[in-house]
């Protein structure tokens, strides 16, 4: 069926017609009439104002909002620092650590998508008629941050399955 098409429910039924050679137990009931089904929730119109949340809510959305943000703000400033302090030790001493670029790189980008979900939280408490636009984009961008999240833990977590194994065999 396609989307378009209304959903059909059977609203009468009749015994269907059997074989003369066969004749079962019980008739099988066919549906005689059939009109479009209820539909569950309606889309509301394109012009239609979003859902709002109330003075309790948006008080609760813009203080984590605040908080997410300077939390943000703070880790990108930190990974800044230390992005610098890792470049201008590699210039000195024409030894790169990894590792510690890796971390500051991390730090930064984790920090930039915190800031932007917290931003986005403020933007539904301080806002009207978009609350759920600005929720959906706070979502999405904390998304990102566990994704990238989940996706180094477990990374995290096959090396070190492999280094036990690795020190179990030949430990």
């Amino acid at each position: 069926m396609l989307p378009s098409e209304p959903a059909v429910a059977p609203t009468q039924f009749r015994p269907a017609p059997t074989p003369a050679s066969t004749e079962p137990s019980e008739p099988a009931l066919v549906p005689t009439q059939l009109k479009p089904a209820p539909t569950s929730a309606s889309v509301p119109p394109a012009g239609s104002s979003q859902y709002e949340f109330g003075y309790s809510d948006n008080l609760i959305i813009g203080n984590l909002g605040s908080k997410m943000s300077f939390v943000g703000l703070f880790m990108l400033g930190l990974g800044l620092f230390f992005f610098v302090s890792v470049i201008i030790r590699w210039v000195e001493s024409h030894h790169l650590e990894v590792a510690l670029l890796f971390l500051t790189l991390l730090l930064i980008v984790v920090g930039i998508w915190t800031h932007r979900a917290g931003r986005e939280f403020r933007h539904v408490a301080e806002t009207q008629g978009k609350d759920i636009s600005h929720l959906m984009r706070a979502l999405e961008n904390l998304l990102k941050l566990y994704t990238l999240l989940y996706l180094l833990f477990f990374i995290a977590l096959v090396f070190a399955i492999i280094q036990l194994g690795a020190h179990g065999l030949y430990g």
